[in-house]
């Protein structure tokens, strides 16, 4: 027995390379890794969309969209507004660049920036894009008005139809 244990000794098991071999990998992750990454702090002219409700305040945190004026089927820049509302990108190339900022519930902002060559901003307007309280107001109200009709031409028309007619009596 004592020549058994002498033999297992002296081959290499897997436990004896691969603890090695997991212990390298730990003290050298960069060995490990597919690529190296780093990043670089510039300053470049950046385009700065600012979205807010009509009340003033801030779409906080609102998905963005930012198509190229070439278009295409993906977007240029895509995330999502800071607490301020404030969603900046930065256009690499002349035309109509479009903005969209969903806030959610139906609160969509949909804008139009221009650029010209020297990739700057050439067209800045304010421009609403969601309702104003009144008009939501009407509208509410619009929708009552038109289920309570809807609803009594609805019980009429049962009226009618429920009541015996003398021709289906006499036939």
């Amino acid at each position: 027995m004592a020549e058994n244990c002498a033999s297992c000794r002296s081959r290499p098991t897997s436990s004896r390379v691969l603890i090695p071999l997991l212990m390298g990998l730990l003290a050298a992750p960069s060995l490990a890794s597919g690529h190296g990454v780093y990043h670089q702090v510039t300053q470049k002219e950046a385009v700065l969309v600012t979205a807010e409700y009509d009340d003033g305040e801030p779409m906080s945190y609102a998905e963005v969209k930012v198509t190229s004026p070439s278009g295409g089927k993906v977007a240029h820049q895509t995330g999502r507004t800071d607490k301020n509302g404030c969603f900046a990108f930065v256009p690499d190339c002349e035309g109509e660049w479009k903005v969209t900022i969903d806030g959610e519930m139906g609160h969509l902002v949909e804008a139009t920036v221009t650029v010209n060559e020297t990739l700057l901003v050439q067209k800045n307007e304010r421009v609403g894009g969601a309702p104003s309280k009144w008009q939501g107001i009407a509208v509410g109200f619009g929708i009552i008005f038109g289920l309570a009709g809807f609803m009594y031409g609805l019980r009429m028309h049962r009226l009618r139809h429920a009541s015996p007619q003398p021709d289906r009596l006499m036939g």
